[in-house]
């Protein structure tokens, strides 16, 4: 008993130097213990356990591992294959094998840890829960999102049981919750990963007060609402979030800074899209309306696009994207701008994003996504109206000679649906037999949006500053 106790202190004590932020010391410490444990299976599984988290922390992941596979095969004979202590490094080690990407291997064991809570607790056991929630991680690395999701939905299920009988919610569900609105917004079914981001913080709230993890559950609530377009909210969850780790003496770790920079990001659209209400003005009610919502959409997928070496420096300027999506949708009539809008929300419930599509197909990422003549025709009658445009104002309206324009529309009308491009081209033909041209129709939007009078006044001013 007494030997029992010792190897237990000395244990304790090597932990407590890895909580201080000393894990070469832990480890020195966990290595003298070790030593000594030989004859003590218990005992020198749980160090092991220890020495497996001090050398991860060290980025020492081959030895960690070594570790803890020593530490669960111990852990089977002194403890028993399903005992908690087992159990436990069984899912650590599944969580470290993720971490080094090994997926399959994490997968396997968590199945193997699944099945064994289930087999000592039963089916509706919080242990099997956990079980379940750590399981998820390994198919949500791999964008499994069917099986993540149904394993998710599995432990919420328990949980809630256990809930509605005792009453008390477990604080794992608040974890489930997040993992599964992270999962939906993954899939681009943004409104249902906030509905379950709302509850993750209700339940913390609730259960814990001001606490780590309901900071985390406020900020996550936060940056969803952000991708929604829902400034004015996200602002006030982050806020929360900022002040609650505030608080906590929490104010300075990396999970607080990346929210307060989404929190200077929601405020800065908050300004924008006050500049962009005050564009729309002198726009009729319905079509100020459809160009708002039709910009905000195209907005949320825009700065959800990834680029290679991180966000573009166009996508810390959403003031810019708005004002030449702005200009880009100005001879478009009402019927073609509401069939646009459809385009827009039945993508984003399919889970795609139109402006990574667009993007992929300008650098012949993805084969053409839909062929026939009305594209050619648009990108035809629109480059025709640049050209002649061109020539009228050339220090405002610049061309390439068509080339890299045509690509672009191009690319951005096989993201149309055949509704969509049959009213664009119907705009083009109606214009051309009024005598009006898009692309100036374009650039007049620009020159009001920015102050610069008629196209006219623009092409002037352009002139004057290139002779200077």
């Amino acid at each position: 008993m007494d030997g029992n106790r010792h190897w237990n202190e000395e244990l304790q004590a090597a932990l407590d130097l890895l909580a201080q932020g000393r894990p070469e010391d832990c480890t020195a410490k966990l290595r003298t213990l070790l030593r000594s444990c030989d004859n003590a299976p218990l005992c020198r599984a749980m160090a092991l356990e220890g020495l497996a988290r001090a050398l991860f922390a060290q980025r020492q992941a081959a030895e960690a591992v070594a570790a803890l596979e020593e530490s669960l095969a111990l852990l089977g004979v002194a403890a028993g294959p399903s005992s908690p202590l087992t159990l436990g490094v069984m899912q650590n080690l599944a969580h470290l094998r993720l971490e080094l990407g090994d997926m399959e291997g994490s997968a396997a064991l968590g199945q193997e840890a699944v099945r064994a809570c289930k087999a000592a607790f039963g089916e509706r056991s919080p242990r099997v829960a956990s079980a379940l929630l750590h399981l998820s991680a390994a198919y949500y690395r791999k964008k499994d999102w069917h099986t993540a999701e149904d394993i998710l939905l599995q432990a919420k299920g328990i949980w809630e049981e256990l809930a509605r009988a005792s009453g008390v919610p477990d604080q794992q569900l608040g974890t489930c919750l997040n993992n599964l609105g992270r999962l939906y917004e993954e899939r681009g079914l943004t409104d249902q990963g906030i509905a379950l981001h709302r509850q993750a913080v209700a339940l913390r709230q609730s259960v814990l007060g001001d606490h780590e993890d309901t900071a985390f559950s406020l900020g996550n609530l936060g940056v969803a609402l952000a991708s929604a377009g829902q400034w004015d909210e996200a602002v006030s969850m982050l806020e929360a979030a900022v002040a609650c780790y505030g608080r906590l003496g929490k104010g300075t770790g990396s999970e607080v800074a990346s929210y307060r920079k989404n929190l200077d990001l929601c405020r800065r659209a908050l300004a924008e899209q006050a500049g962009a209400a005050q564009i729309c003005q002198a726009e009729p009610d319905d079509r100020a309306a459809l160009l708002a919502e039709i910009i905000e959409r195209e907005l949320v997928m825009f700065l959800a696009t990834p680029n290679e070496g991180g966000p573009a420096s166009c996508q810390q300027r959403p003031d810019s994207f708005r004002l030449m999506r702005r200009m880009a949708h100005e001879p478009l009539s009402r019927a073609t701008l509401a069939s646009y809008l459809e385009d827009l929300r039945h993508a984003e419930a399919e889970g795609r994003n139109v402006m990574i599509e667009k993007y992929a197909r300008m650098d012949n990422r993805l084969p053409p996504l839909k062929d026939g003549p009305l594209l050619d025709a648009i990108a035809d009658a629109e480059a025709a109206f640049m050209r002649e445009a061109s020539a009228r104002y050339p220090h405002v309206i610049i061309s390439d000679g068509s080339a890299a324009f045509k690509n672009y529309l191009r690319c951005e009308l096989e993201t149309l649906s055949p509704a969509t491009l049959e009213l664009y081209a119907q705009d083009l033909e109606r214009a051309r037999g009024e005598g009006r041209n898009t692309a100036m129709e374009r650039y007049s939007c620009l020159a009001r949006l920015l102050g610069k009078g008629s196209l006219e006044d623009f092409e002037k001013a352009a002139q004057a500053a290139a002779r200077r």
